[in-house]
């Protein structure tokens, strides 16, 4: 059977649709030169500014939080790039020179004529298609930039309009999920014919405090600020968002962004509507080399599922989500243990004993109260062996 991983993205031909996002691992025609040929897709060009909006970067600017040992999310403080325009044009012909298409990413004050200026630099140097960078939460809206734009459906509207006629080519709007309802800052821009929508950027926050310290992280000299928090833990966010961008613009092309860091999460961003995916946290934890099991990965659960190409299950899932109203309620749904696989580790007779209904009585046994039970699941997601499943009652 053969497997087609190329996509199709605003007139742009792709090898495959794992991008790169506009951050650390795009901050030079380098680093996007050496991942386009590790098999990424393609990559968006960490976000270019006029050379009067520049500012250096604080040191530390990063603070991860782990479980157990693992990485499941990080805060940034990071700036866009520290680099004047003069010294990304030799960057993006670097970064040209791969053959894939060049997406740049770039942002403004929210007027017409710096907005058209750095979109006319942008496509005079290369750039295929522009991520308009409307949505970053930390230090660009204390200067009217970033969120503080995407935050504000007619400013959404303005900008999208300024740059759609400075330039000829596709505009992707890049979105914040810092908002209450995201297809209503979104909208303006899809009526002033945005050629595509990427979302999400970073989620606004506070990752922690050393409490020995008393003092928050990332610690810069004593002193910290809220930040952009992104990895696994943002995910659900992520898909819920493009799922409900997928939902009210059927027709605008998505590219996905939020925790991924497996080809599973992949599929997930695909199956809810997206075309692209980009990827930021796990390229900086991992490195690029993550990209070859993915593509592996992907390209046999084609096989096994009889897959030809993405578009085959684009936006799947999607058909399944609706209201909470539209929900049926089946009173037979309750869990089963295997006992071969049960080490009687008793997290679910914990769990359920304090957290739902008390109906497991003796797990090696498989002896669960099936008319106490709540049906709420709790026991599956705390089993460390996957030795409960939920099934109607025989």
């Amino acid at each position: 059977m053969t497997v087609d991983l190329s996509i199709e993205f605003c007139g742009l031909e792709f090898d495959n649709p794992i991008w790169l996002s506009s951050a650390p691992p795009t901050m030079s025609g380098d680093h996007i030169k050496r991942a386009i040929e590790k098999g990424w897709g393609g990559a968006v060009v960490k976000t270019l500014g006029l050379d009067k909006d520049i500012f250096p970067d604080v040191r530390p600017r990063l603070k991860a939080n782990r479980e157990s040992g693992t990485l499941f999310a990080m805060e940034n403080i990071e700036l866009i790039t520290t680099h004047y325009l003069d010294w990304w044009e030799k960057e993006l012909k670097v970064a040209k020179s791969t053959g894939a298409p060049l997406i740049v990413s770039i942002m403004a004050a929210p007027n017409r004529e710096d907005w058209a200026t750095i979109a006319t630099w942008a496509q005079d140097h290369g750039a295929d298609m522009v991520e308009l960078n409307v949505s970053c939460p930390h230090g660009c809206p204390e200067k009217a930039r970033g969120a503080a734009i995407g935050q504000d459906p007619d400013l959404v509207a303005e900008v999208t309009t300024y740059v759609k006629e400075a330039i000829d080519i596709p505009v992707m709007i890049k979105v914040t999920p810092n908002v209450t309802d995201i297809v209503e800052v979104t909208a303006p821009a899809v009526n002033n014919n945005v050629d595509a929508i990427s979302g999400i950027n970073t989620v606004f926050g506070l990752i922690g405090v050393d409490i020995y310290e008393a003092k928050p992280h990332p610690n810069v000299l004593g002193y910290s600020t809220y930040g952009g928090n992104c990895g696994p833990a943002v995910r659900p966010i992520g898909l819920r968002i493009i799922s409900q961008l997928n939902k009210a613009f059927p027709d605008t092309p998505l590219s996905g962004i939020g925790g991924i860091d497996s080809w599973e999460n992949v599929l997930e961003y695909i199956m809810l509507g997206a075309t692209s995916v980009q990827v930021c946290t796990a390229a900086m934890w991992y490195g690029f080399d993550i990209i070859s099991g993915w593509l592996r990965h992907i390209e046999t659960f084609f096989k096994e599922q009889g897959y030809s190409s993405f578009e085959d299950f684009r936006g799947m899932a999607n058909r399944s989500i609706g209201t909470f109203d539209a929900l049926k309620v089946d009173d037979s749904i309750v869990p089963e243990i295997d006992v071969e696989k049960c080490i009687s580790c008793m997290k679910c007779y914990i769990s359920c004993r304090d957290g739902a209904s008390n109906a497991i009585k003796e797990p090696k046994l498989g002896d669960i109260d099936q008319d106490a039970c709540v049906g709420c699941s709790l026991c599956v997601q705390v089993c460390p062996m996957n030795a409960i499943t939920m099934v109607k009652k025989s």
